[in-house]
């Protein structure tokens, strides 16, 4: 892996800040807790050494909310709901918001509604904080993000069953009837409509000495619809992950093959890896990825991190350095600096 590779050159590029407003509300009354939390941000990128995309503003101003509450029975039983949206769409591959109901005992959690399957929420890989690096909010501006994990069903609604962790291991399957997007579209090949969607996915740590060393496997499939002749997905990914105090390791191999493609013999990997050190007031990562299919290839570098200003203040920055060409069409290669400035309380 090529980590922190040529972010030099083309790295000519301001990063500015913007503002934003959150709050946090907070009720608890003996069993039972809720909490509110709101915020407004703003976000400023720049774009050096190919075009932004057509139609994207250069700052985005995006508004977050969540409600998250939940009942403790006398059995210990939890019982809750999180209900989360935002007007932050970074592509089709990551969803907008959460909206579930959620039941966890000693037999484990079971979910119900729009959140993110077991072969997503156990994985291991590079890790991301803040604006997320190699998958994070500069696809909004200029580039393809990375995997990172087995192509899922993202937040379509589904149903979510987590086993309890068993000296270190744990497991998840979960059903989604549907995986939809581009719905409304004129042509039927840009449609998205995957039916049951099953996902899979195994964890397992272990301490050693300083250590907290992890390993993850997961699997995705869905039939396509045969109108908008894409392939089914078909898709599997695998990871490992060392921890020591602030710092985390991740390295994950995601195989795509043809999923949710409209061609066959795509055969779409990709590796990536990297390193973050995270504290409570700022933390910094790196992280790296080299995607290969038939005719196509994107790699990505990126640094980034997080910096409290004050108890209230929070400034977010990623570099992305992309470099992707597909058979058919121009190669893309530039670097996408993006910027966020918060405000809390």
């Amino acid at each position: 892996m090529r980590l922190g590779a040529g972010l030099t050159g083309a790295m000519a590029v301001a990063l500015a800040g913007g503002s934003a407003f959150a709050q946090d509300i907070g009720y608890h009354s003996g069993a039972i807790n809720l909490a509110v939390h709101g915020a407004v941000s703003e976000q400023i990128s720049s774009v050096s050494g190919a075009d932004r995309f057509p139609g994207t503003p250069p700052s985005n101003l995006d508004g977050y909310g969540r409600l998250v509450g939940d009942w403790t029975s006398p059995e210990g039983w939890l019982l809750g709901a999180n209900l989360e949206t935002s007007t932050r769409r970074t592509t089709e591959a990551l969803g907008s918001g959460e909206a579930y109901v959620y039941f966890s005992s000693g037999l484990g959690r079971i979910e119900v509604g729009k959140d993110y399957g077991p072969a997503n929420s156990l994985a291991f890989h590079a890790p991301e904080i803040a604006l997320g690096q190699i998958r994070g909010d500069f696809a909004r501006y200029a580039g393809a993000q990375a995997l990172l994990s087995a192509f899922d069903t993202a937040t379509e609604p589904k149903i979510v069953y987590l086993s309890p962790p068993v000296q270190g291991f744990r497991f998840g399957v979960s059903w989604a009837p549907s995986d939809r997007a581009n719905v409304g579209a004129e042509n039927p090949a840009d449609r998205t409509l995957q039916h049951d969607g099953v996902e899979l996915g195994a964890q397992y740590q272990r301490p050693l000495g300083d250590w907290v060393l992890g390993a993850s496997a997961g699997y995705v499939h869905a039939h396509a619809a045969a109108i908008t002749q894409r392939q089914d997905i078909d898709s599997w990914s695998a990871g490992v992950e060392a921890r020591r105090g602030p710092l985390k390791l991740g390295v994950g191999y995601v195989d795509r093959g043809d999923s949710n493609l409209l061609v066959t013999g795509f055969k779409q990997r990709e590796v990536n890896a990297g390193a973050a050190w995270t504290m409570d007031r700022w933390g910094l990562a790196a992280s790296a990825s080299d995607i290969d299919g038939v005719r196509y290839f994107n790699r990505l570098a990126a640094i980034g991190g997080y910096f409290n200003l004050t108890a209230h203040v929070t400034a977010r920055a990623d570099v992305v350095r992309f470099d992707e060409h597909d058979g058919s069409l121009p190669r893309r290669k530039g670097v996408t600096a993006v910027s966020e400035l918060e405000y809390h309380f």
